[in-house]
């Protein structure tokens, strides 16, 4: 599918070279996170162009932030009797549980990019726009609240994080479709954090598409308005991977995949 200009709520952003689109697909988690590392390097050395690309999740994972330390964020025994992979990303953050109800965002930029700000909250707020009008498209009267959610009546329905290194903005963000409970018990979530969020478990303090719409919205109908939304903002161009961002995931898949990598800290 062909994206030509379209013009949104403002200025357009995204300089004159357009932003690539990679359309959505399931990935396994170690080469999700793989994938998304190949394209910020390559984005930063300047030999690919800003993109947005959209994953699922096959088998299902939890995501570690990068400072994080696995074992106080993770139920690693839960995890193996589930068959939940654990993988620590490239960005900071806390703990996500990745389900095959959700769809992911991520969005990489040369740093310096004039459509990006240079202040990390704002720029958080500017990305994040337009997975808000997707949500609303969809039904659901959503709202960016800092630092880096999207709620709709006060409980979380996306999530994102970010980072900047290699000459690039990489940021990549969940909206979550459908969830089963049951999976929440992966994160070991601390009190004091829930109670700052004013909820007693995790699951008070996030909701899904289907729980807001009282029905189900499948991966093609989310991309769909996902890309409506970028594309309100930014020239979206239609693309695949190169085969130096293909090269280098296959490496860095064997990194994401290790111990040393996941329980660095």
């Amino acid at each position: 599918m062909a994206m030509t200009m379209t013009r949104g709520r403002g200025r357009e952003r995204g300089g004159g070279g357009g932003v690539r689109l990679i359309g959505f697909r399931f990935g396994e988690p170690f080469r999700n996170m793989a994938l998304d590392e190949a394209v910020a390097r390559c984005v930063g050395a300047g030999e690919s162009p800003a993109t947005l690309r959209l994953y699922g999740w096959m088998p299902s994972a939890v995501s570690v932030g990068y400072f994080q330390e696995v074992a106080e964020e993770v139920d690693l025994e839960f995890c193996r009797r589930r068959g939940v992979e654990v993988v620590r990303r490239l960005t900071g953050g806390g703990a996500v549980i990745h389900t095959s109800g959700e769809l992911t965002y991520s969005f990489t930029a040369k740093e310096g990019d004039p459509s990006i700000p240079f202040d990390i909250q704002e720029s958080y707020e500017v990305i994040c726009a337009p997975i808000v009008e997707a949500v609303k498209s969809l039904g659901a009267e959503a709202m960016f609240r800092p630092v880096n959610d999207i709620e709709v009546g006060g409980r979380k329905v996306s999530g994102s994080a970010q980072t900047r290194r290699f000459g690039a903005v990489l940021q990549h963000g969940t909206l979550l479709l459908d969830l089963d409970p049951s999976y929440l018990a992966a994160l070991r979530v601390r009190a004091e954090k829930l109670k700052e969020k004013g909820v007693k478990d995790v699951g008070g303090r996030v909701t899904t598409l289907k729980a807001l719409l009282g029905k189900r919205v499948d991966h093609q109908e989310a991309a769909e308005a996902v890309i409506r939304g970028f594309a309100s903002f930014w020239r979206l161009e239609t693309g695949e991977f190169s085969e130096r961002e293909l090269e280098l995931a296959e490496e860095l898949t064997w990194k994401y995949r290790s111990p040393e990598w996941l329980f660095r800290r």
